[in-house]
């Protein structure tokens, strides 16, 4: 293997004339660039492993959809009894939440195995790091539209219309998603890197993600709770992205708050997670 095809990708920053803002600014646009450029690779890599995810078993990419309504099911069968909400409308309420959530916790955890599943592709390929974790959105994304449509086909099933609100929410909802689950999934990929471990606590922490989360359990519960306690479930993102999907499936009610802070949110997750993403993306090869 030649020094040049081990050599991570690198953005030439400028010269030591250039101000240190103007070379920040320069290495931006120039690794923007150069992944876009990438993008189709980016899209092959993702659909390539969405297309092998379960190509060996009889129904293949229906357990990509089926994987979520089997857990969604489970829960309705325990919460909905504990909750006396055994209803079709509470049943469509919880999938529709599971589709949302599963779309960011398999981006999270897909994002820490898009680098440690691709050492060779590193050590040999000179390119952008971060179209790994992009291609990991690309396949949970795939996924997700296409659970879109299975929950509008239960709804049909069962009597309870989806789709009903207003559905332009989604043209703000799944690109503001999508940058939340870039920024997740770069920085479990660069933790993941040095801190092997973190693989196996994912599943864990998307467990306790999951139950801190508006899906099994409806907003209206915590009605007349602590407000200390109200206002750390509100802190969770998650809980404000799902009152705007759930407002253009469902018609449920939402505020204009939500989707400001989900937006917030995102800036703050993707820009975290990207930043340390590039700015250690060089030693990434060394540490695998």
């Amino acid at each position: 293997m030649s020094q040049r095809s081990a050599q991570p990708y690198n953005v030439d920053v400028g010269t030591a004339s250039t101000p240190k803002s103007q070379s920040i600014l320069v290495r931006t646009g120039r690794y923007t660039a150069e992944l876009w450029r990438r993008r189709e690779f980016a899209l092959y890599l993702g659909w390539g492993s969405f297309s092998s995810k379960n190509a060996g078993t009889s129904l293949g990419l229906i357990w990509w959809v089926l994987n979520p309504l089997l857990l969604g099911g489970v829960y309705f069968l325990v919460f909905g009894f504990l909750f006396d909400s055994r209803t079709p409308e509470f049943l469509v309420y919880l999938i529709a939440g599971m589709f949302v959530f599963q779309f960011s916790a398999q981006s999270f955890s897909g994002g820490a195995q898009s680098i440690l599943s691709n050492a060779k592709l590193l050590v040999n390929v000179r390119f952008p790091r971060l179209v790994l974790p992009i291609a990991r959105i690309v396949e949970s994304g795939i996924g997700f539209l296409f659970s879109l449509a299975v929950l509008g086909f239960i709804g049909l099933l069962i009597g309870v219309p989806v789709f009903v609100g207003p559905v332009w929410l989604l043209l703000l909802a799944v690109p503001l998603q999508v940058m939340f689950n870039i920024g997740l999934a770069a920085l479990s990929a660069r933790l993941a890197v040095p801190f092997r471990d973190i693989t196996n606590f994912l599943p864990y922490l998307n467990r306790i993600w999951l139950y801190t989360s508006p899906i099994i359990w409806t907003v209206d519960r915590f009605d007349g709770a602590d407000a200390t306690i109200l206002t750390l479930l509100k802190l969770n993102p998650m809980w404000h992205i799902l009152a705007i999907y759930r407002a253009a499936l469902l018609g449920s009610t939402y505020e204009w708050a939500n989707l400001g802070y989900f937006a917030a949110s995102t800036a703050l997750v993707f820009f975290v997670g990207v930043g340390l993403f590039v700015k250690y993306e060089r030693l990434m090869v060394q540490e695998l």
